[in-house]
C-alpha cells in the first residue's frame, strides 16, 4: 500500500487517500435530477477504482435536488445536486 506523508503540528502523519472536493456548476439539470442515472453513476464510480460497496443510499428531494452516499469498505462517496 502507497501512502503520502503530511506534516501537523511539526509532527509526521500517514496519509492512504486524497479528500476531493468538487463543485460544478451549469450542468444538465435533468441529468443532475435523475434519481436513476446519479445511483449509476456514483456505483460506477465506486466501481472504477476498485472500491468495495457497503451500502448505497439516496434521497430525492422535492420539488427538486438529490443527496446520497455510497459507503465504502475503504472511505464513502457522497453527492449533493441542487439543479
Amino acid at each position: 500500500m502507497s501512502y503520502s506523508c503530511i506534516f501537523v503540528e511539526n509532527k509526521v502523519m500517514k496519509v492512504l487517500g486524497n479528500h476531493i472536493l468538487v463543485e460544478y456548476y451549469k450542468c444538465d439539470k435533468k441529468k443532475i435530477n435523475d434519481f436513476l442515472f446519479i445511483e449509476r453513476s456514483l456505483i460506477e464510480a465506486a466501481k472504477a477504482c476498485g472500491a468495495h460497496i457497503i451500502e448505497t443510499k439516496l434521497h430525492h428531494f422535492s420539488p427538486q435536488g438529490i443527496s446520497g452516499i455510497v459507503i465504502l469498505k475503504e472511505s464513502h462517496i457522497t453527492i449533493h445536486t441542487w439543479p
